[in-house]
């Protein structure tokens, strides 16, 4: 967590900040599981007293500050900065490879 980022006259903001890097710390240091869903995201916001909804978490991750602890969201699935791809979309993505390959080839 950098000291700008704290540095916001909006109490709601800093503290999703700070929660949001103790969530990527925990993940860091393996302490929590490391794939997380968008609901369960919001949930564990929630639970912290910080109610978003998923069209507010959308618009959130595109700018500072969870734009720097949050990669993307694909297929409701939360990619935090650090992390790569889920293997679950990955593996998707693999399928959609081979079948588009053999439709090709069918051709």
């Amino acid at each position: 967590m950098l000291l700008y980022e704290l540095d916001s006259p909006n109490p709601l903001l800093v503290k999703l900040v700070a929660v949001t890097s103790q969530l990527v710390s925990q993940i860091e240091n393996g302490e929590i599981k490391a794939d997380w869903t968008v609901d369960e995201l919001l949930d564990y916001l929630k639970d912290n007293e910080i109610i978003l909804d998923k069209s507010d978490l959308y618009d959130m991750i595109k700018r500072p500050p969870l734009k720097n602890k949050i990669k993307n969201i694909q297929a409701d699935n939360v990619i935090f900065k650090g992390q790569t791809e889920t293997p679950q979309s990955t593996e998707d993505e693999s399928q959609k490879v081979v079948q588009q390959m053999a439709k090709s080839a069918m051709k």
